[in-house]
């Protein structure tokens, strides 16, 4: 008898041991605002968290500055911020390297500063309400998980947040101060995301639903192709540019281009049926912008783009308006000018129609085809209303012939 309860006792304590081995350690922070890492008094139990053969660390981080003087390696990462916000930093001058083997989901408020890396081989998930912020460092995650973002993630300048072999998802906020985020395969913004700011962001894909919008300088988008059906746009003196290749990318939503800045495709860019491009004083650039039946494009500003009206296509400039290229308009197609003149640099080709509503067309380049040339009235000016009183009649041509024609040199009184 006593032969078996030693024999029992070896067998569960041999199995209490290979728990041990392959044990997985919940390891909680209990370092109060401020702490190392390698002090295993910081932690609930007592034992740094660093992967080894026997254990493996799910980490969880309520609040505090948590310092790092060694590299190390954790199964896990939570952070809250209950009472205070996250902030895991480095001790040393050189950069740390924080590895997290599964995943991490930041649930508070988390601040990366002072080159602490981390490497994340798993998903990152960012809730709804949390704040990740990435000062000039970086997060880089692996696996075909990727990043999903609810919440707002600061991206600082220098600092890089990247998805090494999937997506990026955004339907919160990514506040870019000038840093980089790039998927490996799509960056999703989706229909609630924002991504607003000045930096670089990309990724083999940009499939937008969502807010694009240019900030305090240049937000620069790159990718073999973009497609927007949500919006995209400058506000006042900042800039949109793309960088994207030879590739035509479609417009089925909404680009909205403010003075004093630019939205600039470095490629051919189709305003699709239904899509919106609504010009407010700034600049459009595209090697080649087609105007779509049933698409809308209105206002004024600058186009730096070759410009093709497709058949049905309409395309209404109200305002003073620069064309720096050439214009086609197909037949069937309408370019309408209303309240000020619109230049255009290149050859104008007309087999549609141009129709002036107290505007005024200047084909510098020279015009030609079969064009039905309309000109009338607009409802707010005229432009044979020389004299600004509100009525076109003969003080007009008065006031004009005794401002312009009396002054000819051909004319001798």
């Amino acid at each position: 008898m006593f032969r078996k309860v030693l024999i029992l006792t070896a067998y569960l304590l041999g199995c209490w041991t290979c728990e041990l081995q392959a044990g997985v350690v919940n390891s909680k922070w209990v370092g109060g605002e401020r702490g190392y890492w390698e002090e295993p008094s910081n932690w609930n139990p007592p034992m740094v968290p660093d992967n080894n053969g026997s254990n493996t660390f799910a980490v969880t981080i309520d609040g505090g500055t948590v310092e790092l003087i060694a590299n190390h390696s954790i199964d896990s990462l939570d952070t809250y911020a209950t009472h205070n916000k996250v902030n895991l930093k480095r001790w040393r001058l050189d950069p740390v390297v924080l590895t997290i083997e599964s995943s991490f989901t930041n649930h508070g408020e988390l601040d990366t500063p002072n080159t602490t890396h981390l490497h994340i081989y798993g998903a990152l998930i960012n809730a709804t309400g949390a704040e990740i912020d990435i000062c000039s460092e970086e997060i880089r995650v692996y696996g075909q998980v990727g990043i999903e973002n609810s919440g707002t993630v600061y991206i600082d300048p220098d600092a890089e947040f990247k998805s090494e072999e999937s997506n990026i998802n955004n339907s919160g906020l990514l506040k870019m101060r000038g840093g980089v985020a790039q998927a490996e395969v799509i960056f999703r913004n989706n229909t609630a995301g924002i991504i607003e700011g000045y930096g670089a962001f990309g990724g083999q894909q940009i499939l937008n639903a969502g807010l694009i919008e240019s900030i305090g300088g240049t937000l620069q988008l790159f990718a073999e192709a973009i497609s927007n059906t949500g919006t995209l746009k400058n506000n006042p003196g900042s800039s949109i540019a793309t960088r994207i290749g030879p590739s035509n990318q479609s417009n089925q939503g909404l680009i909205e281009v403010y003075s004093e800045g630019a939205v600039a495709f470095d490629c051919n860019l189709m305003n699709e049926p239904n899509g919106i491009i609504r010009m407010l004083g700034g600049t459009l650039a595209a090697t080649t912008l087609t105007q779509k039946a049933d698409a809308n494009f209105a206002g004024f500003g600058g186009i730096t783009s070759d410009v093709v009206i497709d058949p049905n296509g309409i395309i209404k400039l109200t305002g003073p308006t620069n064309i720096v290229g050439d214009v086609t308009i197909l037949q069937d197609a309408t370019l309408e000018i209303s309240d000020g003149t619109t230049l255009v640099t290149g050859h104008t080709a007309c087999e549609g129609i141009i129709h002036m509503q107290s505007g005024r067309i200047i084909p510098q380049g020279g015009l030609s085809g079969d064009c039905d040339i309309i000109w009338e009235p607009g409802t707010y000016s005229n432009i044979a209303d020389f004299n600004l009183d509100g009525q076109v009649n003969f003080k007009d041509f008065a006031d004009f012939a005794d401002t312009w024609l009396w002054q000819a040199d051909w004319y001798t009184p």
